[in-house]
């Protein structure tokens, strides 16, 4: 039997690297089966990784700021042949300032211009910007301050980890700045700020993504692509799926926010296009998520121990040939 185990991260808990090797080490107390771990990313947190497992290439460092402005030692995946793999949130991230009480109203973009610039100046010719994370909700201004004007010849890919607008009800402050730290005259503001940037990109789908970094670099000529549809891609998910007899993928949360263009709803769709068996574990499942991943055709199954997720898994098949 072979089985494609390829979760995303469990935020706080496990990488989507961790993740994986937690499943096929549950997995294998019960059963020996050819477990093919492919660790995937939806545009958020881990998409530079999970590019760099998948093709290869090296980890370089570059000094770069927090969301705060504090000097930090950042790094991007150098994939070869000019092209590289950066997660903004490697700079401007909620990890890299949870030591200090929110301001979203200081909060900066600048670290991931810095990062996409280092990149470009290491010879980078075509840059993966995963966007989401960010402590920031500033639209990209900072981003914008660091880099400048985009070379002629480099191309930039922004992978969104969300739809949000820019601006508005459903846009990056108002969904969004709560989870910064925003109290409810912060988003007000908020708003304001990112109104007055006059972005020509603020409606389109993914602009609201890494608090207003999705429209910016849409503003700066990126190519916009759902991100957790380009790391299936990149990593080559589909060749991974040929002929294999289940897949199991994962994340932190089975929700609502799950079935726009998340990883796991994403391996959902591809598994039932290519006939495959696909069961989902979070460590919470909601019951609407959890029917909605059925009529994809995908199971799943609430447990926030992967490692136990794999073995359930295991002794389910093994005790009645079902899981």
């Amino acid at each position: 039997m072979r089985v494609v185990i390829a979760p995303d991260k469990l935020r706080g808990t496990y990488t989507a690297d961790e993740a994986a090797r937690a499943l096929a080490r549950g997995w294998s107390t019960h059963r020996q089966d050819d477990l093919d771990m492919v660790p995937l990313a939806d545009g958020g947190e881990g998409t530079a990784a999970a590019l760099l497992a998948a093709r290869g290439g090296t980890w370089r460092a570059a000094p770069a700021h927090d969301a705060r402005g504090r000097p930090v030692e950042a790094r991007y995946a150098d994939l070869g042949a000019g092209q590289a793999a950066i997660d903004v949130a490697e700079a401007c991230g909620m990890w890299r300032v949870a030591d200090l009480a929110p301001d979203p109203l200081a909060a900066t973009s600048l670290g991931a211009g810095e990062l996409i610039g280092r990149a470009i100046a290491d010879g980078g010719t075509r840059i993966v910007v995963g966007v989401g994370g960010t402590a920031t909700t500033d639209g990209g201004a900072g981003l914008r301050r660091a880099l400048g004007i985009v070379p002629e010849g480099v191309s930039l890919v922004a992978a969104l980890d969300v739809d949000n607008p820019l601006l508005g009800a459903a846009g990056a402050a108002a969904v969004y700045g709560p989870q910064k730290g925003a109290s409810p005259q912060q988003v007000v503001e908020l708003e304001r700020r990112l109104a007055a940037l006059q972005l020509a990109s603020a409606g389109r789908p993914g602009a609201g993504a890494g608090g207003g970094i999705g429209a910016m670099l849409m503003e700066l000529g990126a190519e916009a692509v759902p991100g957790a549809r380009l790391v299936l891609d990149e990593v080559g998910f589909d060749r991974a799926l040929a002929g294999a007899d289940l897949c199991i993928t994962g994340e932190g949360r089975i929700d609502g926010q799950t079935l726009r263009g998340k990883v796991v709803s994403a391996v959902a769709q591809r598994c039932r296009s290519a006939g495959v068996r696909c069961i989902a574990v979070g460590g919470i499942v909601e019951p609407d998520a959890a029917s909605a991943l059925g009529e994809l055709g995908a199971d799943t199954l609430e447990q926030g121990d992967l490692e136990a997720a794999g073995a359930e898994l295991a002794a389910r098949l093994l005790r009645g040939g079902r899981l």
